[in-house]
């Protein structure tokens, strides 16, 4: 049992790893806020607020099993709330480097956020204490919480696949003109036919970079039964890309201000993403007012 993970255990289908560079990540949340500058129709989606709910009931969850005699979740968790959700929105840099400066220094990868200690349980005493503090955790929001929490979750898992349909929505000749204008750099994927269908920077068969590593990557927990083990925190890695993946960024950078490939997608998004909401306008209506009574409700139990 992972015992430090947070939203109950809910699955999020934007959150799985991938082999390629990272884009960037979006920083934490102090506090419940709307962004500054709303550009998205997403932006609707109050991940910030349900970042809140979550963090507040793990506090609840963490001093519950302190006080019964484990401490180890207390003693490693995140001192800041996250939005869990922020990977509905994006940005330019989703579509590659912003300028030649950043595509020589960052390639098309970037850092990574620190991650907590983590807790792994293989101890049948504490995964009990474990499930009913969650659960008086719960109570302290009232009837019917967690299940908001889990339908809206729902709701987020049944927005997250638009980012499949952005392509469908540019210009038929723009991916001819950027495997053009690439070619023209010097660049000629191998499979045009591939690269016509979805235009990516992978198929150019250049090496990337990497994150740097360290020790606290390769811990295991041995899984004792019995044992409680706390893995070490991971720190922030910096990813270091090589010399031709810098180069072929900024050719990749150009390339899409050249072809207007870089705009259409952010025009695409909105697009897209309108229509999702649209489409799942009644249920957001529905849940997020009791999403922000919810939030209201854990900023003024958080401290107690």
């Amino acid at each position: 049992m992972l015992a430090a993970c947070g939203l109950a255990g809910i699955i999020l289908t934007g959150c799985t790893a991938e082999s390629t560079p990272a884009v960037g990540t979006v920083p934490p949340a102090d506090e419940v806020s709307e962004p500054s500058e709303p550009g998205q129709p997403f932006d609707i989606i109050l991940g910030r607020q349900v970042g809140l709910i979550d963090h507040t009931h793990m506090k609840i969850r963490d001093r519950c099993m302190a006080e019964a005699g484990y401490r180890q979740n207390i003693d490693t968790a995140p001192t800041r709330p996250e939005d869990p959700f922020s990977f509905l929105t994006v940005s330019v840099r989703d579509f590659g480097p912003t300028s030649e400066e950043e595509a020589r220094r960052a390639g098309f990868g970037s850092d990574t956020q620190a991650a907590p200690a983590r807790v792994v349980s293989t101890d049948a005493n504490f995964d009990k204490a474990a499930d009913r503090c969650a659960d008086q955790a719960w109570n302290e929001f009232g009837p019917g919480a967690r299940q908001a929490v889990t339908d809206y979750s729902d709701l987020v898992n049944a927005l997250a696949p638009y980012r499949k349909e952005i392509d469908a929505e540019l210009a038929p000749d723009l991916p001819a003109k950027m495997f053009d204008c690439m070619a023209e750099r010097g660049y000629r994927a191998p499979d045009r036919e591939a690269f016509l269908k979805t235009p990516r920077h992978q198929l150019f068969g250049v090496a990337y970079g990497r994150l740097d590593g360290g020790a606290e990557d390769a811990w295991k927990p041995v899984r004792k039964p019995g044992t409680v083990e706390i893995g070490p925190a991971i720190p922030v890695r910096k990813y270091t890309p090589t010399p031709q993946e810098s180069e072929l960024a900024v050719a990749w950078f150009h390339c899409g201000q050249k072809t207007g490939r870089t705009a259409a997608q952010l025009a695409a998004v909105q697009e897209v993403q309108q229509r999702y909401v649209d489409e799942h306008q009644t249920w957001i209506d529905e849940l997020n007012p009791v999403i922000e009574e919810l939030a209201r409700r854990a900023s003024a139990i958080g401290g107690s």
